[in-house]
């Protein structure tokens, strides 16, 4: 089993909501490059899960694009979630151990979903960049089990 790792892109200071904030510019630079390395390293997707919140779903939109995939949305993914729900769930999906799938997520429930498969504890944040894809390998859905496979960064902004 795949998962794919992705934080948003830079988003605009909080205005109104946390869940309102859109990506800047170059956070739309970010989610674009991130969805073109996923699509030139030959990621194809079985499932695409996004966080309501607006920068989540435009950072989404772009890999949806790239990959031609459908977005579905989730709420269990969102930045204060509990990621022990987070992982129940995946494991409702009942994923066949071929499956990619990507999580577009935020800090802090993308960096313990990481401690988790990683680590085997959700205690941890582990450090993700803006727009950072972190492909973890499986055997099966468990704590401690995945391995990084690679990852990419986005540069902050266009060269």
């Amino acid at each position: 089993m795949q998962i794919i790792l992705i934080r948003h892109g830079q988003a605009e200071s909080q205005k109104t909501t946390d869940a309102a904030r859109q990506l800047t510019a170059i956070g739309e630079w970010q989610a674009q490059q991130t969805a073109a390395w996923l699509l030139n390293h030959g990621y194809q997707l079985d499932g695409l899960f996004a966080s309501p919140y607006v920068r989540a779903q435009q950072t989404a939109y772009h890999i949806g694009q790239a990959l031609d995939m459908h977005m579905s949305t989730t709420d269990l993914i969102t930045p204060d979630s509990d990621p022990t729900q987070a992982i129940a769930w995946l494991d409702s999906l009942e994923l066949p151990e071929t499956a990619s799938i990507a999580l577009v997520c935020h800090m802090p429930i993308v960096g313990r979903l990481a401690s988790y498969f990683l680590a085997g504890t959700t205690r941890h944040d582990l450090p993700f960049y803006l727009a950072e894809a972190k492909v973890i390998e499986l055997p099966v859905l468990a704590a401690g089990l995945g391995k990084t496979v690679t990852q990419f960064v986005p540069p902050e902004h266009p060269i």
